[in-house]
Parts: structure tokens; sequence; C-alpha cells
């Protein structure tokens, strides 16, 4: 869940920064980020801390970037209507048997 969140993030910034984004460049996210003007402080030792921390603190943290960009979107396009299924802060319940 973790990588599939950093992809999201990445797509979304490559998209605000008008930069070509593939999954496969991932090796050089360092070199992908480093062309990006827009984008949260310090994201490349963000992204890549989320997968050494513990699990809650990997999910808080995502929150924050998840709201950092959210708000970076919102200040570069303030016209667009951007609902999260699920806001920063909001965790899905696990099903009850």
């Amino acid at each position: 869940m973790l990588l599939d969140a950093a992809f999201s993030l990445l797509a979304v910034l490559a998209g605000l920064n008008r930069l070509y984004f593939a999954r496969f460049e991932l090796k050089r996210m360092r070199a992908l980020l480093a062309k990006m003007e827009i984008a949260p402080p310090q994201l490349a030792d963000r992204l890549e801390s989320l997968f050494r921390l513990d699990p809650e603190a990997a999910a808080v943290e995502l929150g924050r970037l998840v709201e950092e960009t959210r708000a970076l979107v919102v200040t570069e396009l303030p016209d667009l209507d951007l609902p999260l299924r699920f806001p920063p802060g909001t965790r899905q319940q696990p099903w009850s048997i």
C-alpha cells in the first residue's frame, strides 16, 4: 500500500510539474524530484523514510505528504474540485467477522 501511495503522489506531482512519470523510473526518483519546482519539502528523503518507519508512523507521514500535495494542487489549480475518498487522518476499518 505504501508503494502504491508513493507512486500516486509522484504521479500527481509529476502532472503538476508537467513532467513525464512512469513507475519504472523509481530507480531514478531523486533525479525526477530534482526537476520538480512544485513539491513538498524534502520529498525524496520523506518518501524513502516511509519504508523504514513502523507502520503507524509511516501512515502518519504519508498522510502529511498527501495533505501537503493536496495543498499544492489547490494552490496551483484553484478551480479544481479535489475530493479525497479517504481524507488523511481517517482510517478504513477492518472487516469484522
